[in-house]
């Protein structure tokens, strides 16, 4: 894979933001500019093999053409400018934030040639130095994105120790639903009935959904990843931590830039974003983008007559085709208030999510039947009956030789009405899917206002004000020409939130103190027909979500090098559900039947509304102490909820839909954070144990054979683990990243019923895991810099 990139600078404008990870001499400049080329390489995207070539144009005019070209439209300005590049020769790391507000040119350049940059978070609500903040965090900016190829948010997972974040559910097909676990804690299910175990939330705002929740990454500032329960600042569905999205916002000075990516599967990209200072006060930024690439694998068909197996005519699943836009505009009312204001969309027509079958069951394995025994027979075939391979192969394709008590064989690859092994391809790229069922589009729009005014140097007030739209169609098929699981999901969900901030200082700068209100609605109108084999079921549901918070939390130096932080959310939330569940057919031409069923309408599963409501306090303590300059170490105590919700995926006919309620986690951790050799070596340790309880797991009280699962709090467990994450600078040119975690997961209690092992590690929880990056920046003098990577 190869990325060309080329960066254009002047003395008309700032260069605050390139400065800072800028290397050696800069070379001669002129009223025309300079040049500087690098190269870097770029990670693929997940699943990809591919050959990229990347190019960025990044412009500054200078100021004799400031005033032309503030006339000029975005486009016609990107047409005329000159290619530059996002980033300059050798950045001090991939992981560094930049105020780029704030720091001063000359300043950040010499702090970046000494060793290991400063790193900005806003882990506590505050911005504050990485290396002074007693939380597990990392911070990834997207200059190191877009050396990875990432396309998405998803790839932070390659830089993050502890952290899965997939984007697609099981049993789903949407190219678009974040499954994110922080330390062994998320959520795998896309169904709005059951709340995300990470928060992720973008310029500050929550996004409560994880169908498009994998935000692209145009225009970005920075993502960051707290890892561990962020019940008090963040509050509900942090119970494994949160993701913070930060933008790039609009400045004073007229810049912009072009971006294109080509690659193998048909991949071509394409980002643009200009910056307009409409006045001294009042600026603008607009960002465009267009993702596009094939997909990776391919859909075979098997002929019924030969049995002969070939590609279809069918597109390949799992590939990306992607619109994305955002404008943001900024006014400066006075030095200390300033308002923010910005629009996104991203838009997506895709194909399913990539999947293939690794293995069936044809039949339940080790049992048996006596021919001569009628009731023998019967176990076995209702037995088998309720497994989905049984089913079919037994009472859909019985009469198509694939029932033994008929004298069939549902083992026979060479019969394709039966399921059984034929199916499973072997290969990761190839997969029986139904071309028809193969669809995922997404459309989602934000709007996010926000109001910071510094009211006096120990007092602010902060308001961040958002509503999202979100609309989700896909389809899911189970990898077989044979019709056994087959879903639709049509899911539109509306949310506004309101947080309110007041911050300050007080006892001479000794306690640094934030108070916040927070509001959440949320309306979501979700629809999920399904086929299993040939009983279809509708389901559906109109959920209405209102989440009430207060939080606190304050820092207060009880020495000059010692502080201890105390903190509590109280949180009040509601959610209702109005379910439609119903059958559509249950086969053999039959209509619903009353038997069994206690509602007056025998086509009815459950209709009747219900609630859950929680009253949840998540508190949190901390003590740090800084050793020395370059080493500071902490200890912390703190709680986390995640909210309660409801079982849509309702077979059995019943009046009132099940509930379960809220999962709860306490978290004990220590850690280090340290600079070694005059900032040239950053090494940064975190050690933890959490202790879960009332795991929301799923069961089957019909026994592991029956069909319809349910939800319910059943679980208690215990996660154990550390974290290393360590950059190095031996030399200006050299930059080195290294991060490691290892997590002992277990769960020590669970309900009758649960399909998990005694002593079984949770899921989506790798024991180890490990990153590295290496960045080598060859000085070219005047020609500029060659820029070498590889993670």
């Amino acid at each position: 894979m190869e990325s060309i990139r080329l960066s254009r600078f002047s003395r008309g404008g700032k260069t605050a933001n390139f400065a800072a990870i800028a290397a050696g001499p800069r070379p001669r400049t002129t009223n025309r500019g300079h040049w500087k080329p690098s190269y870097c390489p770029a990670m693929p995207a997940r699943g990809e093999k591919i050959r990229m070539h990347h190019l960025i144009a990044e412009f500054r005019p200078v100021a004799p053409f400031k005033a032309l070209l503030l006339g000029a439209t975005a486009i016609g300005a990107l047409a005329v400018a000159s290619p530059g590049a996002a980033q300059d020769a050798s950045s001090p790391t991939d992981q560094e934030t930049v105020d780029r507000s704030a720091a001063d040119d000359s300043g950040q350049a010499e702090a970046a040639a000494r060793g290991v940059g400063e790193i900005v978070v806003t882990a506590r609500r505050r911005a504050e130095s990485l290396q002074d903040t007693p939380v597990a965090v990392t911070a990834i900016t997207s200059a190191a994105l877009d050396q990875q190829g990432a396309v998405n948010i998803s790839a932070i997972a390659q830089s993050v120790p502890s952290l899965t974040f997939n984007t697609t559910a099981g049993n789903s097909g949407a190219s678009n639903a974040a499954v994110v676990f922080i330390r062994g804690i998320g959520q795998d299910d896309f169904f709005p009935t059951i709340d995300p175990g990470v928060g992720i939330y973008l310029d500050g705002a929550y996004v409560s959904r994880t169908l498009g929740g994998v935000l692209d990454t145009v225009d970005l500032e920075q993502v960051e990843v707290l890892r561990g329960p962020q019940g008090t600042l963040f509050g509900k569905n942090t119970i494994g931590g949160a993701v913070q999205i930060t933008t790039r916002k609009p400045g004073p000075d007229l810049e912009g830039y072009l971006e294109a990516t080509t690659g193998r599967f048909g991949r071509i990209d394409a980002k643009a974003s200009i910056n307009l200072p409409f006045s001294e006060t009042l600026f603008a930024r607009f960002s465009v983008a267009t993702l596009n690439r094939g997909g990776y694998i391919t859909i075979l068909e098997k002929d019924p007559l030969t049995g002969a197996v070939r590609d279809a005519d069918a597109p390949k699943l799992g590939n990306i085709s992607t619109m994305a836009g955002r404008a943001a505009l900024r006014w400066e009312a006075n030095p200390d208030l300033t308002f923010d204001l910005s629009f996104d969309y991203t838009g997506k027509r895709e194909q399913s999510s990539g999947s293939t079958l690794l293995a069936t069951q044809p039949l339940i394995p080790g049992l048996g039947f006596d021919p001569n025994d009628p009731a023998s027979i019967n176990n076995y075939i209702m037995s088998n009956a309720a497994t989905v391979g049984g089913f079919h192969n037994l009472i859909v394709a019985g009469a198509q030789g694939c029932n033994p008590v008929f004298g069939g064989n549902p083992f026979d690859q060479s019969n394709p009405a039966c399921l059984n092994d034929q199916y499973v391809t072997g290969d990761p790229y190839k997969t029986f899917y139904e071309p028809r069922a193969s669809r995922s589009d997404l459309d989602v729009w934000g709007l996010t206002g926000v109001v910071d005014w510094d009211a006096s140097p120990a007092f602010g007030v902060k308001s961040i004000t958002a509503y999202r739209n979100t609309k989700s169609f896909f389809m899911r098929d189970d990898n077989t020409p044979l019709q056994l699981i087959e879903l639709m999901t049509d899911q539109t969900a509306k949310q506004f939130s309101e947080e309110l901030q007041f911050s300050g200082k007080a006892f001479d700068n000794r306690l640094t103190w934030l108070v916040g209100l927070f509001y959440l609605n949320e309306k979501v109108d979700f629809d999920n027909p399904a086929c299993f084999s040939f009983v279809c079921t509708g389901v559906s549901t109109k959920l209405q979500t209102n989440s009430y918070a207060a939080f606190a939390q304050g820092t207060y130096a009880i020495g000059p090098h010692t502080n201890i932080t105390i903190g509590g959310r109280y949180t009040n939330e509601k959610k209702t559900s109005d379910p439609d569940n119903f059958f559509i057919d249950i086969g053999f031409g039959l209509g619903p039947l009353a038997i069994g069923n206690p509602n007056p309408n025998p086509a009815t599963i459950i209709d009747t509304p219900v609630a859950v409501k929680f009253d949840n306090i998540s508190p949190m303590a901390s003590i740090d102490h800084r050793w020395s300059d370059n080493i500071m170490t902490y200890a912390s105590y703190s709680k986390g909820v995640k909210g309660g919700g409801f079982q849509q995926r309702v077979i059995v006919p019943r009046i009132l839909q099940p509930t379960f309620g809220p999962e709860k986690l306490t978290a004990y951790e220590i850690g280090a954070k340290t600079d070694f050799f005059d900032r040239r070596l950053r090494i940064n340790v975190a050690a933890f144990q959490s202790n879960y309880n009332d795991l929301q797991i799923t069961t089957f009280p019909g026994g592991a054979n029956s069909i319809e699962p349910v939800q319910v709090n059943g679980g208690r467990a215990r996660i154990r683990g550390v974290e290393v994450e360590a950059t190095a600078r031996p030399f200006d040119a050299l930059t080195a990243n290294f991060g490691l975690g290892y997590l002992k997961t277990k769960y020590l209690e669970v309900t009758p019923g649960a399909v998990i092992p005694a002593g079984a590690a949770l899921p989506f929880t790798p024991k180890w895991s490990l990153s590295a990056g290496l960045g080598y920046a060859f000085d070219l003098g005047d020609a500029g810099t060659l820029n070498l990577r590889g993670d």
